[in-house]
């Protein structure tokens, strides 16, 4: 199966699993991780980044269309999959759903409905099945060239220019589709020679067809001969494009929808291409490039770890028997090594390393990425070793993302690091400002329980949270809401019983019923325990209430997030040299009032005065607040 779901039970959950790419950048520089996936910070997306999506999804498509039901010239949507939502489940709460191509029967699939194109028009040859597919091509490429440009344009990290790439790059990228057709047809020619494979007889009577069926536009579950299927005689060329086509991932489902995951949930990949026509499992990965780069040298280790991934999802039982890498660029077929048994379990070994490593923690040490960065390889077209020597790792920090910010860098900038700044709201005046590793918003409080109950806090989505007031001695209060998935109410938290909430943030209260108020969430960071007697670190009752932070600091990347009912954030991440802390305002209809006219873009230094903090799923955060009677300041820091 090229499709492999967690367990039901998932330990893991989707965003603690390890993948190549996570483990390819640790290799290349321990820092490099660390940055983009502990502290969030995203480099920019370069038009060239659309160029790989949109050549091989292109190509699935042209893969995916049957000639014996689609016309040349027929609407790029003509053979689109009908889908459905996934939903899976981790720690006990179901996640956002995925959109798979549907195994429901009532699905409308496109392949039965089609008439069949008259026989006399079937390709019947090499020459006129490519001269068929580029046709296609030609259709499908400009659908995802324009969805990658609104993804790109939609993007607040964008960087670069997609006109003046397009004007350049353009050609190069149809002709890369063309080479993938051209590999395609390599393989549809051998199964010809081959005489159809040992799948034709299943394939002219039907029922034949896997769990995971390649894409090809008829429902999972279908008995009948497909329109192209022959009663006897030589295999057709129409009949070798329906028997060659490789199971891929289906270019109408949603990212990352239809990976292969690991049965204990910590590895997970996503397969390109999986030919299965001999009778044996082969796995190509696509490359919309020559291969000259130095990523070329993690690929290795990218096709071995597919090699893994099959087989530990396949009882440990069917092994890949070849591997091989399509550089578009170039273009060429590089066969790989696929590794044994004894070399997949020395792989199990160190991947498994790696994961405990960087993913299994729950709280990490800085300390343990530190800035080394590998040495630079230099390749040949066709990911060739150049034989040439390798460059010194200064290289490889002159081309990060995050060569600004990073301690071990040659090319780090000097950034903010607190202090005063000039007050955007009073002419020559200033304000302190924190430096981010000194935002220090958390409290030890303790008090008594009053009115603990079960309330709901998202009626849309039905979510319940334990709920009480805790009163202090001097008569004062706050509201708590423990905002934890599956919390379970101790028996001694009860009215009356003298607790503590440690490791939470003061905020201000947001039900106007209760008036001025503040609130305590007791989130990710938090918990609470009995408090007979009073501690040292306790906090006063007086201090108990929400503070507010001035930060400076220099803008790296955009996190903004939409959702469909039209709300969403507002996000950013910015750095200085203490750290990096991210900024939200959930009230985007307010975000205009905060920016004050200013537009932010990436690499801005800015000030932030006025920032409220909270504790998101253990994350520290700022927040900004635009109401009638506070409008938190983002402006560019001069």
């Amino acid at each position: 199966m090229p499709v492999h779901d967690p367990p039901q039970d998932d330990p893991v959950g989707p965003y603690s699993r390890l993948s190549h790419t996570q483990a390819d950048m640790h290799r290349r520089c321990p820092r490099m991780w660390w940055n983009r996936y502990e502290l969030g910070l995203l480099g920019g997306n370069p038009p060239i980044f659309g160029m790989g999506h949109s050549v091989e999804d292109a190509l699935c498509r042209v893969m995916r269309d049957s000639p014996v039901l689609i016309f040349p010239d027929d609407a790029s949507e003509t053979f689109d999959s009908p889908l459905m939502d996934v939903v899976h489940n981790h720690a006990g709460r179901d996640l956002d759903p995925i959109q798979r191509p549907s195994t429901l029967p009532a699905a409308d699939w496109p392949g039965p409905n089609l008439p069949t194109r008259p026989e006399n028009e079937w390709p019947s040859s090499r020459a006129e099945l490519e001269q068929w597919a580029l046709a296609r091509a030609e259709l499908h490429f400009p659908r995802e060239w324009a969805a990658e440009r609104e993804k790109w344009e939609a993007d607040g990290n964008r960087v670069g220019d997609w006109d003046e790439f397009e004007a350049e790059k353009l050609e190069s990228i149809h002709e890369m589709v063309r080479a993938g057709i051209r590999f395609h047809l390599d393989e549809v020619e051998a199964c010809i020679a081959a005489g159809g494979g040992p799948h034709l007889t299943g394939f002219r009577t039907g029922g034949e067809r896997p769990q995971w069926p390649a894409p090809d536009g008829f429902p999972y579950e279908h008995p009948d001969p497909h329109p192209a299927a022959r009663e006897d005689g030589d295999v057709t060329w129409c009949e070798a494009w329906e028997l060659a086509r490789p199971w891929f991932c289906d270019p109408d489902a949603s990212d990352f929808s239809m990976t292969a995951v690991h049965p204990e949930g910590w590895l997970q990949g996503e397969y390109d291409l999986v030919y299965r026509w001999t009778g044996e499992v082969r796995i190509f990965d696509v490359k919309a490039s020559s291969g000259t780069s130095d990523y070329s040298f993690g690929y290795p280790d990218q096709m071995a770890a597919y090699a893994y991934l099959w087989w530990v999802t396949h009882d440990r039982k069917e092994m890949v028997a070849a591997e091989e890498i399509w550089y578009l660029g170039v273009p060429a077929r590089k066969p790989m090594r696929v590794p044994d048994e004894a070399a997949m379990l020395r792989l199990e070994g160190r991947l498994h390393g790696v994961f405990e490593r960087i993913k299994e923690p729950d709280v990490l040490d800085e300390d343990d990425f530190p800035p080394e960065p590998e040495q630079v390889r230099i390749f040949s077209p066709g990911g060739e070793p150049s034989g040439k020597p390798a460059l010194h790792p200064d290289t490889r920090c002159e081309q990060c993302e995050y060569a600004a910010v990073c301690p071990g860098s040659p090319f780090r900038v000097e950034l903010a690091n607190g202090g005063e700044a000039p007050n955007p709201l009073l002419v020559q005046t200033t304000i302190e400002c924190t430096a981010i590793a000194d935002i220090d918003p958390w409290k030890d409080v303790r008090g008594t329980v009053r009115d603990p109950r079960m309330e709901l806090q998202w009626p849309k989505n039905e979510v319940e949270a334990l709920e009480f007031f805790l009163d202090f001695d001097n008569g004062e209060w706050v509201a708590v809401v423990v905002k934890q998935e599956g919390y379970v109410q101790p028996e001694w938290l009860v009215q009356g019983a003298m607790v503590r909430l440690c490791n939470v943030i003061p905020a201000a209260g947001y039900k106007k019923h209760l008036g001025n108020h503040t609130r305590i969430d007791v989130g990710g960071r938090g918990n609470i325990e009995p408090a007979p007697t009073p501690q040292a670190t306790d906090t006063p009752p007086a201090e108990v209430q929400q503070q507010r932070w001035n930060i400076r600091g220099r803008l790296f990347n955009f996190e903004h997030k939409e959702y469909s009912d039209g709300g969403g954030k507002w996000g950013v991440r910015i750095v200085d040299a203490t750290g990096v802390i991210g900024f939200q305002l959930w009230n985007r209809s307010k975000v205009r009032e905060m920016l004050l006219a200013y537009t932010p873009e990436r690499g801005h230094d800015v000030l932030v005065v006025g920032a409220t903090t909270k504790d998101q799923y253990g994350n520290l955060l700022i927040e900004g607040k635009a109401t009638w009677a506070l409008t938190t300041r983002f402006v560019p820091d001069e």
